[in-house]
């Protein structure tokens, strides 16, 4: 399999910044309540191309987003069930990749597309797999109510942090300065 290098906006060839960590740097952008929609669009350009444009960025950002979704659309990935978070589990992407591949990603460049091809594949035996199976875990499938409670205590544990909107992070500002008299 092929993974893309290039983008080609307007008969132009640009080359794409394709290292995992970047992508996973571009994430970290796109959930960064205290920047501005069009600071988070140019920084992801930035550091998927290297530059900002003078023209043609919303091509340009059209180019990123496909890119960073892997070349499904959105309504493809909204059918999915968040159930990892690259930060959050990176502890536990990086334990399963040394298990299923022997692969440190750590000293690792590899290509946005190879690492999610990676981790779909990863093993039922990895650590990365069994936590997202207790995060997706129905608890009503489970009849022996001491067992109920203990997977629920896992899911409780393994779960992961929410996301705020910007507007929900505002709100949850403001209520904590109220709360801190006005501070």
């Amino acid at each position: 399999m092929k993974y893309p290098k290039y983008a080609k906006i307007d008969g132009i060839k640009y080359k794409i910044n394709t290292s995992f960590t970047i992508a996973l740097k571009c994430f970290d952008i796109v959930n960064d309540n205290g920047i501005s929609d069009t600071e988070r669009a140019l920084a992801i350009i930035y550091l998927l191309f290297g530059f900002i444009p003078e023209n043609n960025l919303d091509k340009f950002l059209d180019v990123s987003i496909n890119y960073l979704q892997c070349g499904e659309s959105k309504e493809q990935q909204s059918i999915k069930k968040k159930d990892m978070d690259f930060n959050y589990d990176m502890k536990y992407i990086v334990s399963s990749f040394m298990s299923d591949y022997h692969i440190d990603i750590m000293d690792s460049d590899m290509h946005f597309y190879q690492f999610i091809n990676l981790i779909q594949g990863l093993t039922e035996k990895c650590s990365l797999s069994r936590v997202r199976e207790i995060r997706n875990y129905n608890l009503n499938e489970i009849k022996d109510p001491r067992l109920r409670g203990k997977v629920a205590k896992a899911q409780e544990d393994l779960a992961l942090p929410e996301h705020l909107s910007k507007e929900d992070q505002e709100i949850l500002d403001e209520f904590e300065m109220l709360l801190n008299g006005g501070v």
